[in-house]
């Protein structure tokens, strides 16, 4: 979470091109007046609390996400581009559970990020239902590719409902993430035989609604989930009760608060997850 302005500073031109400067190059334009009408669902005299809101969201770029994947392949022990400098076999797999989410879009920035859209790489990246007919051993590695954990859940269900069957020969699993919350880390290491690999961790003190978030007073909490509830009744805090401000280029995570993505006739999100 980024540090906001203090209290009562001005809602400025200068102010408001900072945030559409962040904010740019997200799935969908985040204009002035796209702000503008985020900021009119708050009342006036909470406009000022909105504004912070926005200073504090961490807004994760097309250019970041390409340079975390290139850390992440950089750090796994065995990897090279030179395939006769490899430590046995490797596959490039994406999470997803089902087709047509995050894991396959992800899984093509990754591979671009680190120069492998050559077609000489073309048998590295393969699908979930290939595993089995690669035999893969405790020699190899199999990377899974995906952009958010926000609370574990995913990655564990997928596992004990597919993922461990698919690799009988137990070779070396990652997760290689953007970023994931120090919880969801935690959670997938112990529960699962994946090793997270991510670029940014979030802890409690990212939890917007949590005691160890100074950024906000306990009277601002209380109006910001004030909001949240009126922007989604069931998930207020985003799932999970995350709370986060994390908003990623391609798409805002669910985990973070509801007043930044829901989108239904009581509320305008600014960062929609869906057209």
């Amino acid at each position: 979470m980024k540090a906001p302005r203090r209290p009562g500073f001005p809602i400025s031109a200068d102010r408001m091109n900072q945030w559409i400067g962040d904010f740019a190059g997200y799935r969908i334009n985040i204009s002035e007046g796209r702000v503008e009408r985020w900021l009119q669902g708050f009342r006036p005299r909470h406009r000022d609390i909105a504004a912070r809101v926005l200073d504090a969201v961490e807004f994760v770029s097309h250019e970041q996400i390409a340079a975390a994947y290139r850390t992440a392949l950089a750090r796994l022990p065995g990897w090279h581009l030179d395939a006769s400098r490899r430590a046995g076999k490797w596959r490039f797999v994406p999470f997803s559970v089902s087709a047509g989410e995050s894991g396959d879009s992800m899984l093509h920035a990754f591979r671009l990020a680190n120069r492998l859209n050559r077609r000489r790489y073309d048998p590295l990246f393969i699908g979930k239902r290939d595993l089995p007919g690669e035999q893969l051993t405790a020699d190899d590695s199999v990377v899974f590719v995906d952009d958010f954990a926000g609370t574990g859940k995913q990655a564990v269900d997928a596992w004990n409902e597919a993922l461990e069957e698919l690799l009988p020969g137990q070779p070396s699993a990652y997760l290689v993430l953007v970023a994931t919350s120090a919880q969801a880390r935690k959670r997938i290491s112990e529960e699962t035989g994946l090793t997270v690999v991510p670029q940014h961790v979030l802890g409690d003190s990212d939890n917007i609604f949590h005691d160890r978030c100074t950024r906000f007073s306990p009277q601002d909490k209380e109006t910001i989930r004030e909001y949240c509830r009126r922007a989604d009744q069931v998930n207020p805090a985003g799932y999970g009760q995350c709370g986060f401000v994390i908003v990623l280029s391609h798409n805002c995570p669910n985990n973070s608060i509801a007043i930044l993505h829901a989108f239904n006739d009581r509320w305008e999100g600014l960062f929609r997850r869906h057209d």
